[in-house]
């Protein structure tokens, strides 16, 4: 994994090192632990994002907070999709990451478990794709027609790379310039009678 020196242009200790997990609680002003730097450490790794000590102390503070029941089922899960969401930018803390999720749910319209969409958007964190609902969705559709409802982890996993490359392949329809009249037929513009619209008399002198 890439580091480089921290603000003050000073070498920093290596990641997953104690050294390093002590200057990430300098940096962030609380006491961080193992399991909450681990999932930011793999956002960085797998996104090739150079470390420092400053920047994993921000990101470790974005993704904490209090988490929901649900989110204390795959709490690693969780935390990964929330260092991929402040990665690029985007609101991170627990509430945001139920809230993105939720709204993955509601675009595919069918009732789909947790981890398979945590699975869907961690994978398309890592492959650097935008962190959009519309997106997740469509990688999420795709799984679903080949059966991932019912599949087991491991063949979701060989399947995700694939899901997340047709996702990418899927675009917006164009928008079409001018609208079609039933038939295919393009409108016409509507001619005016000969005089229709000619000039207005003169009005009449009193």
């Amino acid at each position: 994994m890439a580091t480089g020196p921290d603000a003050r242009g000073h070498e920093q200790p290596a990641p997953e090192t104690p050294e390093f997990l002590r200057a990430v609680r300098r940096a962030a002003g609380w006491r961080v632990s193992p399991r909450h730097l681990e999932p930011v450490l793999e956002a960085f790794r797998r996104t090739r994002t150079p470390v420092t000590v400053e920047r994993v102390a921000e990101l470790v503070s974005a993704i904490h907070g209090d988490r929901s029941a649900r989110q204390r089922r795959h709490p690693e899960l969780w935390r990964l999709l929330g260092s991929y969401l402040a990665l690029q930018g985007r609101p991170a803390h627990p509430e945001a990451q139920r809230a993105f999720i939720g709204r993955c749910r509601r675009l595919i319209g069918a009732e789909v478990n947790d981890i398979l969409l945590l699975a869907v958007a961690t994978e398309a964190g890592a492959a650097g794709k935008p962190l959009e609902a519309r997106f997740v969705a469509r990688a999420v559709r795709w799984l679903l027609e080949r059966g991932a409802a019912g599949a087991d982890p491991e063949q979701i996993d060989e399947l995700l790379p694939q899901a997340i490359e047709a996702a990418s392949r899927v675009e917006a329809p164009a928008g079409r310039s001018q609208a079609r009249q039933p038939g295919g037929r393009r409108p016409t513009p509507r001619r005016s009678k000969p005089g229709a619209h000619g000039q207005r008399p003169p009005r009449r002198r009193r």
